[in-house]
């Protein structure tokens, strides 16, 4: 199956929804890159990827121990230019706090973004793969 904007957008969804980023990994090119604004700098390897991804969903997992409202939720959507995308929202407040945008090429993840929801328009599904 070739790897879509879809397909990588469903990925990384349910990595958030599961709080587990293995099956997005592994479908990262090894010099796939990553920008968000809350990460100081760009990521630029799989490797750096999987510790920040590894690290962040295991301190949301522990944290959402004490605080079930606070959990994270990633929803399919798609962007104001037709793009797949996900739409992220936190605890119980139905407001997107973030829009993920992919590039794929050689079957391959080679870079996703984290940007401001108002730079890119998303239109809600409801759908939050699990």
């Amino acid at each position: 199956m070739p790897l879509t904007e879809l397909v990588a957008a469903t990925a990384f969804a349910r990595a958030w929804n599961r709080l587990d980023p293995e099956a997005f990994l592994e479908l990262l090119a090894p010099d796939a890159h990553y920008a968000s604004r809350w990460v100081f700098e760009e990521l630029g390897s799989r490797a750096a990827i999987a510790r920040y991804l590894r690290g962040k969903m295991k301190t949301v997992r522990n944290f959402r121990i004490n605080n079930p409202g606070h959990r994270a939720r990633a929803e399919l959507t798609t962007c104001g230019d037709g793009r797949h995308c996900v739409a992220m929202t936190q605890g119980d407040h139905d407001e997107v706090k973030a829009v993920v945008v992919f590039t794929v090429s050689g079957n391959r993840i080679a870079r996703y973004d984290m940007c401001m929801p108002e730079l890119m328009g998303p239109l809600r599904s409801g759908v939050f793969p699990i």
